[in-house]
């Protein structure tokens, strides 16, 4: 399902009534609030702001659970964060009036409104606000956006975001040194060009004697580029333990048979045990 700027986003009554339960002893404060901006629309840019202290910020949990058809982390999502998907999509809401939420408001409630993002369905507005976390460097905002949840990956392919705007955001998340585990399925969207992307900005980082992206190499490995290869064999001898986790992941994922006496030459120097295991199975055994 998706939604332009200006069509109404409508859950589900099973995502709002999984959404509500996720309230708890808040669920009957959000519903005066529902009420209250159900009877004067001009309400939603007032209550909307007032969600964390209404309703608080205290972390949902639950791990990581589908909610209609999103998978999320429950973990990283606040009370105010589930409410405001809630609010939302109980009252229809239009695009533009999640965007006009965004845009008016202050660093928290800009990610408050990107989190709730990942609850409702994919549309325009999703779109319009990625290119926003797309153009800034706060940190929270593109976690907000993209982070513990598969939302990156059911908004690739709407229109506006193709895979060479997807590519960028991805870059973003270099750039800013952002997990990409987080990002849930990101990693089979790797492609070429995203390849080369990344072996540039590491080549430009280690250049200015600062680190490289630790999943670089996992993508590499995904869609390889010229200097790909290079890069993940270097990686296996690399000081920092994740490079070169994520050096023996890519090699792995390339599964380039000629390469595996590199792993078996890397093994009996490894210490850490999760690399250990990785350079086994590619070596054969």
């Amino acid at each position: 399902m998706t939604a332009g700027p200006a069509a109404a986003i409508l859950l589900a009554p099973m995502a709002l009534s999984e959404l509500r339960s996720l309230l708890g002893d808040a669920a009957a404060t959000a519903d005066a609030l529902l009420a209250e901006v159900r009877a004067d629309r001009s309400r939603l840019p007032v209550v909307f702001p007032g969600l964390p202290r209404r309703l608080g910020r205290e972390p949902v949990r639950g791990g990581r659970r589908t909610l209609g058809g999103a998978l999320v982390d429950l973990d990283a999502f606040r009370r105010c964060d589930v409410a405001a998907a809630w609010l939302l999509g109980a009252l229809g809401a239009a695009g533009d009036e999640v965007t006009g939420l965004y845009a008016h408001g202050d660093i928290d409630e800009r990610a408050m409104a990107l989190r709730s993002l990942h609850f409702l369905p994919v549309g325009q507005a999703t779109v319009a606000l990625f290119g926003e976390v797309q153009r800034t460097n706060v940190v929270l905002h593109l976690e907000a956006a993209v982070c513990d949840g598969d939302l990156f990956v059911r908004t690739l392919g709407q229109p506006g975001f193709d895979q060479p705007t997807a590519n960028r955001l991805l870059l973003k998340l270099a750039f800013l040194d952002l997990p990409l585990a987080r990002v849930f399925g990101a990693e089979r969207t790797a492609n070429g060009e995203l390849s080369r992307m990344l072996r540039d900005l590491a080549t430009e980082r280690e250049a200015a004697g600062r680190s490289v992206w630790r999943d670089t190499n996992r993508l590499l490995g995904r869609a390889p580029c010229p200097g790909a290869i290079a890069r993940l064999i270097g990686g296996l001898e690399h000081g920092d333990d994740g490079v070169r986790l994520a050096a023996a992941e890519g090699l792995l994922a390339l599964g380039r048979n000629d390469l595996a006496p590199f792993a078996k030459e890397r093994l009996n120097r490894e210490p850490r045990a999760d690399v250990q295991a990785l350079l086994q199975r590619f070596a054969g055994g």
